[in-house]
């Protein structure tokens, strides 16, 4: 019974996405940007991959940055268990030969400090802060390039499904920050 509802509701949401797409189609505006995006992709396409990379590149910086500066290393039982069930798949269990070595670091903030650090200028002069708002630089850098990189590659559908999660992420960020 379980497998046989599980079927449906894949239909049911496929054909739900095949009418969204045949919809798309007709929205003139939409059809026209897709049709321009389609014959001049550049510089839109170099922008949206030259953003996502530069966010790529910036989050790595603040994770070695934090592992360099605020981390502290792991126990040989510590690393060995983080290998063994949460690297790559939480499903399957590994098993190691041998000496495991790894270093990890933890920071939590609420929205209320980054905003409190943002409008007091702290972030100017207490270097935790540097790592916490430049990855919130290179998330922002990642989702609009990835999203936008489908938004100019893609179909009407695509389209509309990547500016809308954008739209989504940017109204309920801002609502959060707001209300902190």
């Amino acid at each position: 019974m379980g497998a046989m509802k599980s079927v449906l509701q894949t239909i049911l949401l496929v054909a739900i996405i095949f009418v969204l797409a045949v919809l798309a189609e007709q929205i003139t505006p939409l059809k026209q940007l897709t049709d321009f995006l389609d014959r001049n992709p550049q510089p839109y396409k170099a922008i949206s991959m030259g953003a996502s990379i530069i966010g790529w590149i910036l989050m790595a910086g603040v994770i070695a940055y934090g592992l360099w500066t605020h981390g502290k290393p792991m126990t040989e039982d510590e690393a060995l268990r983080f290998m063994e069930t949460n690297a790559s798949s939480p499903n399957i269990n590994r098993h190691f030969k041998g000496r495991v070595k790894g270093r990890e670091f933890h920071t939590e903030v609420t929205l209320r400090e980054i905003k409190d650090a943002w409008q007091s200028g702290d972030w100017k002069h207490d270097s935790r802060w540097w790592p916490i708002f430049v990855g919130l630089l290179a998330l922002t850098l990642i989702a609009f390039g990835m999203f936008g990189f489908f938004f100019v590659i893609g179909a009407p559908l695509v389209k509309l499904i990547c500016a809308g999660v954008l739209a989504y992420a940017v109204i309920m960020t801002t609502w959060a920050f707001w209300n902190a």
